[in-house]
């Protein structure tokens, strides 16, 4: 028999099958900014690659990975479930009109 689960955020035992998985998998914006022909012809390569590795000098490898990706695996209770859903952020959360203005 499968052993139990315990909650990552209460602390509780939860039975075998009954936890649930959440992901939350952060990266850097795969996006480019806009770019223009001129400043394509102006770009410096050779200077822009010598600032990026002067400021990654004393980083680690995880600091370096860090700001490019990063993968986080929960497992949680049910009452723990209900309550992330409703605020997967953990952020103040506004009440009456205004929060409804918002939206």
């Amino acid at each position: 028999m499968a052993d139990s689960v315990i909650c990552d955020i209460c602390g509780r035992a939860i039975a075998p099958h009954a936890d649930y998985v959440v992901r939350i998998e952060v990266f850097a914006n795969p996006q480019m900014p806009p770019v223009t022909a001129q400043e394509l012809a102006e770009f410096d390569f050779d200077k822009t690659l010598a600032e990026l590795l002067s400021q990654m000098e004393g980083m680690t490898a995880q600091e370096l990975m860090d700001q490019v990706h990063r993968m986080f695996e929960f497992r949680i209770c049910r009452p723990c479930q209900i309550r992330f859903l409703l605020n997967p952020l953990g952020k103040p959360r506004a009440s009456g009109p205004a929060r409804e203005a918002t939206n």
